[in-house]
């Protein structure tokens, strides 16, 4: 039996910086989950999410499992290239400093390598076109989980 993946979202692992510190020790058994599970191989992401991390410390701590991080391969491209034309309104225009544009290589990603989403993005409001991960990962039938079901899954 295969062990099942994960693919995590910049948001999810923003709240999981700012909810339990990365300096702090008694935050430290989470961090050390999360370094075991990018280690093996079981939790992924996409370098645009990478891109997305902009607290240093997080960043600072993405940069040792930068591989985890997966490139922008023709595959990927492809595939979110496929995602983005049916919705659009995935990727965001803000201002410089602020876009959002992981959240379709995100979701390439997690379907090339089987993976559950961790995102705690809420859905959008489909009547109006505004598509976010959790009701895309719906229209794939992805499964996906918000950050507090996924620590409450992989701690014991």
């Amino acid at each position: 039996m295969t062990q099942q993946k994960y693919a995590i979202d910049a948001c999810a692992l923003i709240n999981a910086s700012k909810a339990y510190n990365l300096k702090k020790k008694s935050f430290a058994h989470i961090w050390d989950k999360f370094d075991e599970l990018f280690d093996s191989g079981t939790l992924v992401s996409n370098i645009e999410i990478f891109d997305e991390l902009k607290d240093k410390d997080l960043q600072e701590w993405a940069r040792k499992h930068k591989e985890c991080f997966l490139p922008l391969d023709e595959w990927t491209q492809r595939e979110t290239a496929k995602i983005l034309a049916v919705y659009p309104t995935l990727v965001k225009i803000r201002p410089k400093g602020a876009s959002s544009n992981g959240d379709p290589f995100l979701i390439a990603t997690a379907i090339q390598n089987g993976c559950i989403v961790i995102t705690d993005e809420k859905s959008g409001d489909e009547s109006t076109g505004d598509y976010k991960i959790p009701n895309v990962c719906k229209k794939y039938n992805i499964d996906y989980m918000t950050l507090n079901q996924f620590l409450d899954d992989i701690l014991e």
